[in-house]
């Protein structure tokens, strides 16, 4: 039982709405959808190849990956930081991490992702506080958001479904942002149905959701 995103590149969501959106199409029980922004927080510009645009208050961050930043105001402050490096270069990311916190209020940055395509934004304190994604699949973060690993120790998923013998493991109560290319599908499924999905197209599903080859 859950939902799923589904696109060129195809997003596996269990147990609730991953995806903070408006549905704009339903067919065959799936749906797309265009992100709902937040306006006094942030706002994901453009159609495809997108920039994140977040606005900071005085003492608030956004936390991304190295060399995603497009523009920013004078009054945020970058650093760097190597928190969880591990967990971090296991799931395909970098161990350091670029911070923009904001010196006084009127801050802003806008972030772009090294992959071209779509930015998803994820309430993960919504969905149990834990997602499961393909490798490198994080892109940026607002509020306690941090990375880790999963171990696929299936011989058959990890070698045959696509998705490798580790995967990204996105954990927090904040806003978490990844990424993906193409049209981006959501679709939920019902107790014990089954959706056949090609192993290229999963990016992300919830722990309520099992991964199995035919």
């Amino acid at each position: 039982q859950g939902k799923f995103l589904i696109g060129s590149i195809l997003g596996l969501m269990s147990e609730g709405s991953i995806v903070i959106g408006e549905v704009v199409a339903v067919t065959g029980g799936f749906s797309t959808y265009a992100p709902t922004v937040i306006p006094a927080k942030y706002e994901i510009l453009g159609d495809d190849m997108q920039i994140l645009s977040v606005k900071l208050d005085e003492g608030e961050s956004v936390t991304a990956e190295p060399g995603s930043m497009n523009f920013m105001h004078p009054n945020v402050h970058m650093t760097v930081n190597c928190k969880d490096c591990f967990g971090r270069f296991c799931s395909g990311e970098s161990c350091i991490m670029s911070n923009y916190r904001a010196i006084t209020s009127g801050g802003y940055v806008a972030l772009t992702s090294k992959v071209p395509g779509k930015i998803i934004p994820i309430e993960l304190k919504n969905h149990g506080g834990k997602l499961r994604a393909r490798t490198s699949t994080f892109f940026a973060s607002i509020g306690e958001v941090n990375l880790d690993y999963n171990l696929d120790c299936n011989c058959l998923t990890c070698c045959c479904g696509g998705q490798g013998f580790i995967h990204q493991s996105i954990i927090g109560d904040g806003i978490a942002f990844i990424t993906a290319m193409g049209t981006i599908l959501q679709k939920e499924l019902a107790d014990k149905e089954t959706l056949i999905v090609d192993t290229h197209s999963l990016v992300a599903f919830l722990e309520f959701a099992r991964l199995w080859v035919l």
